[in-house]
């Protein structure tokens, strides 16, 4: 729980699986061991993302860093696949995983999963085999160097060292040390002959370019504090000729007839790009497993350290870092530096889906825009219990501006105890405050939904930003999900009757394949707004909204109904809690009771109070506590 406080000393690994560079069987080795090392490896402080490269598309995230172990494992088994993944959050942090699965008839989910990936892995295959000339395969490198350069652009915001597992055959390195053994002794006597057509520079002495770009990505991913542990997926005894160059599987048949010693299956490249990053390469072993407990206790021990810079050099400047001890002969492995935080307009998709991703799961980053939140349970019978959000931007905390359009991005995950996402929203939202508040009345913005969760103990994370000006803000909201009992009432806190005219008002669209779910905030069986926090003017009257919950009382009319309330200041002192009078009484077939309450609070000093309101209806008491705020200048 420490670690978990301090986001910087968490361990976090980054598991790339390779779809280009890599043979089926071996792919397929490198999911069962990263599955078992997610089960039963990772700590529980530890954070992990999965993510896949292919020459088509590039590197993508399939999962971000979280602790989410369920969603880590979909991620694994599925690879991103689209006819399989679950995974539809744009920060990658949930996933529907108790959808449906659509049956194929004979064929169960573990085949299912190895024929798609199969597929998935064998167009890219295809299309390597139709383009079989040299500077093609020298352009699928191109797009693999070109994709780990915008991964280190992308970890250069997330806090802490980053261990990254590349799972990998390699590409041919012919292409940067040149051609050795049968092929040079062929391309030396085409040239004492004067076939100088049948030599081509680039394969005899390496890509000059190609090797400059792949030091350059290696750098940019040590700078960003990535190591890259490079694991060898085709074992002992495999056949290598699927991760060769065109020129090298025609030729190597002639290496091995004269004994030529240099290895050009893929294994110099993933040891160079070990090397030059601080990690490890693992080669010669058909047990991933051991390899990636090695991995889990080689990294199980290391120092954190920090420091205050004395002056900055200007947005996205990078600085050394050196560190020095006093014991002779230690070998110390550290970061080489650190950036500074871009602007928002030059930050990549893959550096915001990262840092967004880090402030909700860590809390750690910029949190600077300001917004008001309300969470509560609604208890109704059934495994899952809705979870009313009510979400409030003021807009002087947005670059609100006439006929200058703003986008708005909003996410709230419930997250369980164990560290998985059991309901999760996502909104964007595009506004031309010009168009949408003409006569420049609104207060902001409100975002409403609700989410669906099991009892017990739930941490909701809030993340709300600003697209254009990088401004971000989240919170976390700790709730307590009662397990529905038929046969006990339950009394929610008492919510303010938001004037919906003051707001611009978004409906969330729910995370489980884009469902909205029913509001509970309901009066007459029509939803109401209420305010995000029970804030009140010291010295007006107020509409208040009471719930409660009496499942086994039925619903009368005539039942006589007495509501009380105290008011206790910050230092403790009871204070007078005003006037509450009753306007309206709604009475539902399942036990629900909506009260529709007019208060006018005595003449109270701005700052908190605590409200307790009790509820006595026909001998059936109830209560609730509730932090009121009085307004400033009330």
């Amino acid at each position: 729980e420490t670690l978990r406080q301090a986001s910087a000393a968490r361990r976090r690994f980054l598991l790339v699986f390779d779809k280009s560079f890599t043979d089926p069987a071996g792919l397929n080795r490198a999911q069962r061991a990263a599955g078992d090392f997610i089960r039963r490896r990772l700590a529980d402080s530890d954070l992990a993302a999965v993510a896949t490269f292919d020459i088509n598309r590039g590197l993508r995230i399939v999962a971000n860093f979280t602790e989410d172990r369920a969603l880590l494992i979909h991620a694994v088994e599925t690879l991103g696949i689209p006819s399989l993944t679950r995974i539809s959050d744009p920060l990658a942090l949930a996933a529907d995983l108790s959808a449906t699965d659509v049956a194929t008839p004979g064929v169960n989910r573990a085949q299912l999963n190895s024929q798609a990936i199969l597929g998935d892995v064998l167009a890219v295959l295809a299309r390597r085999m139709r383009a079989a000339e040299e500077e093609s395969y020298r352009g699928n490198i191109m797009t693999l160097i070109s994709s780990f350069e915008d991964l280190a652009r992308g970890l250069r915001g997330v806090e802490g060292r980053k261990q990254v597992l590349y799972f990998s055959a390699g590409f041919d390195s012919r292409l940067l040390v040149g051609a050795t053994g049968s092929e040079q002794q062929q391309q030396s006597e085409s040239i004492a002959q004067g076939n100088l057509w049948e030599v081509d520079g680039n394969t005899r002495y390496g890509d000059a370019r190609l090797r400059d770009l792949l030091a350059a990505m290696t750098r940019s991913l040590a700078s960003a504090d990535a190591v890259v542990h490079t694991i060898d997926v085709t074992g002992l005894g495999s056949d290598r000729s699927l991760t060769q160059g065109p020129v090298a599987a025609a030729t190597a048949q002639q290496a091995s007839a004269i004994g030529a010693t240099h290895d050009s299956s893929g294994r110099e490249a993933l040891n160079y790009i070990a090397a030059e990053t601080g990690g490890r390469f693992f080669k010669d072993t058909n047990d991933l497993e051991s390899v990636l407990h090695e991995m889990a206790e080689m990294t199980s021990r290391y120092y954190v350290l920090g420091f205050q810079p004395l002056k900055e050099k200007g947005n996205g400047a990078f600085h050394k870092i050196k560190v020095k001890v006093e014991r002779k002969g230690a070998k110390l492995s550290h970061r080489a530096g650190y950036y500074e935080r871009p602007p928002a307009t030059s930050r990549t998709v893959l550096q915001k889906q990262f840092e967004a991703a880090q402030l909700v799961v860590t809390g750690a980053g910029e949190n600077d825009l300001r917004f008001s939140s309300l969470c509560l349970p609604f208890p109704v019978s059934g495994e899952r219990q809705p979870l009313g959000l009510v979400l409030q931007v003021p807009k002087d905390s947005l670059s609100w501006t006439p006929g200058k359009p703003l986008s708005l991005e909003l996410y709230a995950y419930a997250v369980a105890e164990d560290g998985s996402v059991d309901d999760h929203l996502a909104q964007l939202v595009r506004i031309d405050p010009a168009q949408a508040d003409p006569e420049r009345t609104a207060r902001g913005v409100s975002f409403y939904g609700t989410l669906r969760v099991p009892a017990g103990k739930h941490t909701i994370r809030l993340l709300v930003q600003d697209r254009e000006s990088g401004a971000a803000g989240v919170q976390f909201v700790d709730v307590t999900v009662p397990p529905y009992n038929p046969r006990a009432g339950f009394l929610l806190p008492p919510v303010v009757l938001e004037d919906v005219d003051r707001w611009l008002k978004v409906e969330m669209a729910h995370g489980r394949e884009g469902q909205v779910a029913a509001f509970p905030f309901q009066m007459a069986g029509k939803p109401f707004l209420p305010r995000a926090s029970l804030e009140v003017n010291g010295a007006g009257p107020e509409k208040l909204v009471l719930i409660a919950y009496e499942p086994r009382r039925p619903a009368d009319p005539a039942a006589s109904v007495e509501i009380r309330s105290s008011l206790v200041d910050q230092q403790g002192r009871t204070v007078p809690a005003g006037m509450i009078r009753i306007d309206r009484v709604q009475r539902d077939e399942n036990g629900r009771r909506t009260y529709l309450l007019g208060y006018t609070p005595e003449r109270l000093a701005k700052g908190d109070y605590t409200l307790r309101i009790s509820l006595d209806e026909s001998g059936e008491r109830l209560e609730s506590y509730a932090l009121l705020r009085v307004r400033p200048g009330s």
